[in-house]
């Protein structure tokens, strides 16, 4: 039986559906976001600059990690969504349970695994001497809270994956908040610094990921009355639409954990500015990446039930909303930047140093957002298309980009060089995106399909009839 809970994607007015299903996913983004933006605050005006420039050391690091966690965490949201778009309720039950029962015994390896090889990362990274002790106390703590990351993911996904973006929304909101309350406390009553700034993630990572799985299995088991457990096949099915996804974060973060390294060679200053710009500039992306999961669970639903006009429909809506939405920032980033960055830092007189620094990053990437909100949306059709080969190929062009010309271009164009690497490896990533999809003709159907699209939508009414019967 199907509860309040879930939102069939494959009825309705499509823009209307999927602006609805999406607007939660942005917002949650924020949010989200917000967990690392409260953390430069308040490292950068009630800790110091060391700490902002160690959190920010940190940053592409703590990215890999949710790379992991959110790639493979997709891969169940899809299978999900497809699963309840051709109304295979016990697969989707089944499909949680064999997520919590596979994952969570992988985050916690990765997170053991990374505390002891914290140390070589360091190295790795030529964190400076000065920032070494609060980078590594920084990194340790997180990897604590790596597991809940992973579960509350989990949860997420699967309730993204039968429609309901609100209740993560609201997780999310909750979890936030304790976030902010606790690295308020912890750093300006208990004086705990940048160990202080871990741990408050740390405690409300574990506080949304409880909620979270309260929620999803509560709904589970309304969709279901007998009992899912572990199942290999659904597992394997997860692994191959969630492993492509994880490896495209996962080379993402390669890409820039090797553009960090060139970027610390710059000194602290850089290094800060730098960390406040990427950090603002993360909000842009996964804004943009939270439009295109929203799409391809749209597409996964429909793809389920055989709706090829509303795929159509959809990636025309997604383009268009992503558009507006890039353009809107590259305005406010243009007219606003160098206030925006100033909020983050505690006047000194190194300050205006590290806002003309983060500054050079927004005047070269800022204005290719345009360009990269083509390469998002189309990387969300070919996810939830099932096009995982194409969308592998695709992240690997992005990545080779960073990886091959970020020591290139420094040397040759310095600074200034290294921000370019961005818009160029956008470029390359967008045309290796889009072209599979033009070719298998997925932005516009060919007038000869218009006989099963007849077919498919006659299917659809049929299953709405005996939804509706059921009932």
């Amino acid at each position: 039986m199907q509860t309040v809970q879930t939102t069939d994607l494959t009825e309705g007015v499509p823009i209307r559906v999927l602006t609805v299903y999406a607007i939660p996913m942005l917002i949650s983004m924020f949010f989200q976001q917000a967990y690392n933006l409260a953390d430069s605050w308040i490292a950068g005006n009630l800790v110091g600059a060391d700490a902002l420039s160690a959190v920010g050391i940190c940053y592409p690091v703590t990215v890999f990690l949710i790379a992991i966690s959110s790639g493979l965490s997709l891969g169940t949201s899809i299978f999900c969504a497809e699963a309840f778009g051709k109304k295979a309720l016990r697969d989707v039950r089944s499909a949680f349970s064999t997520s919590l029962g596979f994952y969570i015994p992988v985050a916690v390896i990765i997170a053991v695994s990374g505390f002891f090889l914290s140390p070589a990362v360091m190295r790795w990274l030529s964190v400076p001497e000065e920032l070494k002790r609060g980078t590594l106390v920084y990194l340790r703590l997180y990897l604590l809270g790596f597991p809940f990351q992973f579960i509350y993911n989990i949860a997420n996904s699967t309730l993204t994956g039968l429609g309901n973006s609100r209740t993560p929304l609201v997780l999310l909101i909750v979890s936030s908040i304790c976030n902010v309350i606790l690295d308020i406390l912890l750093v300006a009553v208990f004086s705990l610094g940048i160990a202080g700034l871990a741990l408050a993630t740390v405690i409300s990572q574990a506080f949304s990921a409880l909620l979270g799985i309260l929620f999803s299995s509560r709904v589970c088991r309304s969709l279901c009355d007998s009992l899912q457990t572990f199942s290999s096949a659904i597992l394997k099915k997860m692994l191959r639409l969630g492993v492509p996804s994880m490896m495209q974060h996962l080379f993402m973060s390669l890409g820039q954990l090797s553009l960090q390294g060139v970027i610390n060679s710059y000194g602290s200053i850089v290094i800060a500015g730098y960390s406040v710009a990427f950090r603002v500039n993360g909000i842009v992306i996964n804004s943009l990446m939270a439009l295109s999961n929203a799409l391809s669970g749209f597409i996964a639903q429909n793809h389920g039930a055989g709706n090829h006009s509303r795929i159509r429909q959809g990636i025309r809506i997604s383009l268009f909303l992503g558009y507006a939405f890039s353009f809107a920032v590259i305005v406010v980033l243009c007219l606003f930047g160098r206030q925006i960055l100033a909020f983050f830092l505690l006047e000194g007189s190194d300050t205006p140093n590290i806002i003309e620094a983060g500054m050079s990053f927004f005047r070269v990437v800022v204005p290719f957002y345009l360009l990269v909100t083509l390469k998002i949306i189309s990387d969300g059709s070919l996810r939830g298309l099932g096009m995982m080969n194409a969308f592998m190929l695709a992240t690997a062009a992005d990545v080779l980009v960073r990886i091959l010309f970020g020591n290139l271009f420094s040397v040759h164009w310095g600074l200034i060089g290294v921000w370019y690497v961005w818009p160029v490896a956008w470029f390359f990533g967008t045309v290796s995106s889009c072209i599979p999809l033009v070719h298998n003709g997925r932005f516009f159907l060919p007038s000869n399909r218009h006989t099963n699209e007849v077919k498919n939508e006659s299917r659809n009414h049929q299953h709405r009839a005996v939804r509706s019967k059921n009932r």
